[in-house]
C-alpha cells in the first residue's frame, strides 16, 4: 500500500480519529469497578464532603482536613457530577478526558517539534498505552495535570505566553508546583527562550493559583503550609518522609512496560531525526527529575509519556501503529470482559453491599479502605482497641471475632469482623 495515499486519510480525518479512539481507550468501562484505596476514596470522599457541605475551599476526607492535594480535581469532578451525579464514571471521567486532551495536545505539540506525519502517530501511539488506560480510568490527579502542563508548554510555542502561565496556574492548582517546574524546565529544553518569564504572566500564574493557597493559610495557618508545602512535597521528593521507596532504574522498567508494543520496532531506529534530540532532553529531564525524588510511584512519570510516543512516530512504520492499535484494543476489551467478575469478589464491593442502610458503628484497625468512607457516607474512626464492625488486613482478630465476610483488594485481602 502507498503510505502517502494510507497517510492522507489520518491527517485530514486526525482529530475524529483521535477522539473515538481516545474514548474507547480512556474512558469506557471506568464505571465497571468501584473506587480503589487509598488515593480514588480519598478524592472521591473529599469530592462528596465538599457537595455535600458546599464548602469548596477546604477539602476534608473522613472527618479531617485534607493537606495533601490543592482542590482541582475535586472541582472537575463536581462540574461533572451536575451532569452525571457523583459515581465512579463522572469521577473518573475527569482523568478520561484529560487523557483525550494530551493526545490531541501531543498531536498538536509534536506538528510543532517534528512534523505533522510523526506528530500523528505519536498520538495514536499514546493511545495504545496500557498504563494509560489504568490512569486514564483512576480518578487521581495525575492525567490532569499532566494535561495542564502540556497546555502551558504548547500554549508557549505558540507564543501565548501569558495563557501558557494561566494553564500553568491550573496547573499548581491540581497538585503544586511540581507541574509549573515540569512545563518550565521541558519548554526551555525545547526552545531555550527566557521570554517565557513575562511579568503580565507571571502576575497571572500568581493571580489564578495562589488565592486558594492563601484561603487556606488563612483557615489553617502555618499547618497547612508545613503539611502540603514540606511535608507533601520538599520531604518527600529528598527522603525526609519515605512513602514510596523504588529503585534508581525504577522509571526506566515503568516506561519499558508502559511502551511493551513498541519495542520490537527499537530496530528501525536507523539515525537522527528532525526534533529527535530534543525530544529526549524532555524525556531525561523528567525521568531525572523524578529519580533524583526518594519516594517514586508509577504515575509521577507521566509527563515524559508524550514525548516517548512521539520519539516512537518518528520511527514507527504505519502499518505496525495499526497492527498495534487492533492488538491494543483487543486486549483492552479482554481486560474490560473480566472486571466484572473481579469486582463481584472485592472487598469494597461486598462490603458496601453487606453495610448498606445498616447504622452500627464501623472502625478502621491496623488498615484503612478509604473508598468505604465513600461509599458508606460517613467517617470510620481508627481503633487500636477493636469493637462493633471493624475493617482490617489482620488475621489477629479471628481470635476473639466473628468473621462476616472477606475480600481482595488490589494491595491484599481485607476482613470484616464482629466484635
Amino acid at each position: 500500500m502507498d503510505n502517502r495515499k494510507s497517510l492522507s486519510g489520518f491527517e485530514r480525518f486526525a482529530p475524529w480519529l483521535i477522539f473515538p479512539l481516545g474514548v474507547y481507550f480512556f474512558i469506557f468501562g471506568s464505571w465497571l469497578f468501584s473506587f480503589t484505596s487509598p488515593d480514588e476514596g480519598r478524592n472521591a470522599s473529599a469530592t462528596l464532603q465538599m457537595l455535600k457541605s458546599q464548602n469548596f475551599i477546604e477539602p476534608y476526607y473522613n472527618c479531617l482536613p485534607r493537606f495533601e492535594k490543592p482542590p482541582m480535581l475535586y472541582w472537575s469532578a463536581n462540574l461533572l457530577a451536575l451532569i452525571f451525579g457523583l459515581n465512579e464514571f463522572s469521577a473518573r471521567l475527569v482523568s478520561g478526558l484529560s487523557a483525550i486532551g494530551i493526545a490531541f495536545l501531543t498531536f498538536s505539540i509534536g506538528k510543532i517539534l517534528v512534523e505533522r506525519e510523526s506528530a500523528l502517530k505519536g498520538a495514536l501511539i499514546l493511545l495504545t498505552i496500557p498504563h494509560m488506560w489504568i490512569e486514564a480510568r483512576a480518578f487521581v490527579p495525575e492525567m490532569l495535570n499532566t494535561l495542564f502542563i502540556l497546555l502551558g508548554i504548547y500554549l508557549w510555542l505558540l507564543n501565548k505566553v501569558v495563557l501558557g502561565w494561566g494553564a500553568l496556574g491550573l496547573a499548581m492548582l491540581t497538585k503544586g508546583p511540581v507541574g509549573p517546574f515540569l512545563a518550565i524546565g521541558i519548554y526551555l529544553i525545547l526552545k531555550k527562550d527566557l521570554r517565557i518569564f513575562n511579568r503580565v504572566g507571571i502576575f497571572i500564574f500568581l493571580l489564578v493559583s495562589l488565592w486558594w493557597y492563601a484561603a487556606m493559610f488563612y483557615s489553617f495557618g502555618f499547618e497547612y503550609i508545613y503539611r502540603f508545602f514540606f511535608f507533601e512535597n520538599i520531604m518527600r521528593f529528598t527522603g525526609a518522609r519515605e512513602v514510596h521507596p523504588a529503585p534508581i532504574y525504577y522509571y526506566l522498567v515503568v516506561i519499558a512496560i508502559a511502551f511493551a508494543w513498541f519495542l520490537p520496532a527499537l530496530k528501525s531506529f536507523k539515525g537522527p531525526k528532525k526534533g529527535l534530540f530534543s525530544l529526549s532532553l524532555w524525556t531525561i529531564f523528567v525521568v531525572g527529575f523524578f529519580t533524583l525524588a526518594q519516594n517514586r510511584l508509577h504515575h509521577y512519570v507521566l509527563p515524559a509519556y508524550p514525548a516517548v510516543a512521539l520519539i516512537f512516530g518518528l520511527f514507527v512504520s504505519w502499518g505496525y501503529i495499526k497492527r498495534v492499535l487492533v492488538l491494543s484494543g483487543l486486549f483492552l476489551a479482554f481486560i474490560l470482559l473480566i472486571l466484572p467478575k473481579v469486582e463481584r469478589e472485592r472487598f469494597t464491593q461486598l462490603v458496601k453491599e453487606s453495610l448498606a442502610g445498616e447504622a452500627s458503628e464501623v472502625y478502621f484497625y491496623k488498615a484503612e479502605n478509604s473508598a468505604l468512607v465513600f461509599y458508606l457516607g460517613r467517617c470510620i474512626k481508627n481503633t487500636d482497641v477493636p469493637s462493633g464492625l471493624v475493617i482490617t488486613k489482620s488475621k489477629e482478630l479471628s481470635q476473639k471475632c466473628k468473621l462476616r465476610l472477606s475480600g481482595r483488594e488490589f494491595d491484599g485481602v481485607y476482613y470484616l469482623f464482629e466484635c
